[in-house]
């Protein structure tokens, strides 16, 4: 996060993601989630890259863990669907950037 690396914050951003599955204590869920998390990869990192949005993603996971180490479930339930509802909203914003570019418009 720090460095301001996609890529390098991506890996670990896999990783808090995954352990969260693993955590739900539903193995089917955490099994189909895992899958569809590499599906939309491509995506997911891609949005990594709208200004701003590391240290946002930063600031969402906090959210997240804090909750979970509270043993609070409506709070992190709450903080995680805010968390995937922004990301949402993060990749609409770098298509609508890219739909605007000028390389886009020769293509």
């Amino acid at each position: 996060m720090q460095r301001q690396d996609p890529d390098g914050y991506y890996h670990h951003n896999e990783n808090f993601h995954l352990l969260i599955y693993r955590a739900s204590g539903n193995g089917f869920l955490a099994d189909e989630a895992a899958r569809l998390h590499k599906r939309l990869r491509p995506f997911r990192r891609m949005q990594l890259r709208v200004r701003g949005r590391i240290s946002q993603s930063m600031k969402e996971h906090t959210l997240i863990l804090k909750a979970l180490e509270r043993g609070d479930s409506a709070a992190a339930a709450d903080a995680l669907r805010s968390h995937v509802s922004v990301q949402g909203e993060r990749f609409h914003d770098l298509l609508s950037t890219y739909e605007k570019s000028p390389a886009a418009k020769t293509s």
